[in-house]
């Protein structure tokens, strides 16, 4: 499947929703407010009523939110959103990292990676290293004819399948799909919207253990 403009102002939409707090600023932001954060900077400029708190992992967090903002903010064509659509999903792998990286350092909270997740996460790997699933010719998928054999589906539950398998099985599979024709099913805008709904819950999850007076925590809930 390919998305199109209406998808990626939905998933803009849906990313303002769950991943912004009541501000506007991108819901990482809030742990520079949570004096238990890991790598938390006590700063200050002449005197305390300049005093203000840096945490760099929530600006790292926050310039990957800003950055899929911004890609899904991009195309103006149907054909634009189809030639952003890997850039978009390799982006939210970077943001699926940054967070279990900021959770398993803080040592407050233990990562539990969610389906969600883990289907960005196979994506991404799919994407990023495509000759360790398949050797294929992807370049026939979108044309409206049929093949004998029948082209290999590349989807959600291929590779939550292929995430299964041993080493041993993958070769097996590969030499069996060697030089099939493949058409790649790129996952559904409400998988995406589970992911950005993960997201959040990791870091408000995180915001809340590391609050102390529990406003941080307040502000990113509403």
């Amino acid at each position: 499947m390919a998305y199109d403009r209406a998808d990626f102002q939905r998933l803009k939409a849906s990313l303002s929703e769950t991943l912004t707090d009541d501000t506007g600023d991108p819901l990482s932001c809030l742990l520079h407010e949570t004096p238990h954060s890991h790598g938390l900077l006590n700063l200050s400029f002449g005197d305390a009523e300049h005093e203000f708190y840096h945490v760099a992992e929530a600006c790292n967090i926050a310039s990957v939110i800003t950055s899929i903002e911004r890609i899904l903010s991009l195309p103006r064509s149907n054909l634009a959103c189809e030639e952003m659509a890997e850039v978009l999903l390799l982006r939210l792998d970077v943001l699926r990292e940054y967070i279990c990286t900021a959770i398993r350092r803080s040592q407050s909270v233990q990562y539990a990676e969610t389906e969600a997740d883990r289907v960005i996460r196979r994506w991404a790997g799919f994407l990023k290293h495509p000759n360790d699933y398949v050797f294929a010719h992807c370049c026939f998928s979108d044309l409206d004819v049929s093949f004998d054999p029948p082209a290999i589906e590349i989807d959600c539950a291929f590779l939550a399948n292929w995430d299964s398998l041993k080493i041993s099985e993958r070769d097996q599979r590969k030499s069996e799909l060697a030089h099939r024709i493949v058409i790649v099913c790129l996952p559904g805008i409400a998988k995406i919207e589970a992911f950005f709904k993960s997201s959040a819950d990791h870091l408000k999850h995180l915001i809340a253990t590391n609050s102390k007076d529990g406003r941080a925590a307040e502000r990113a809930q509403s």
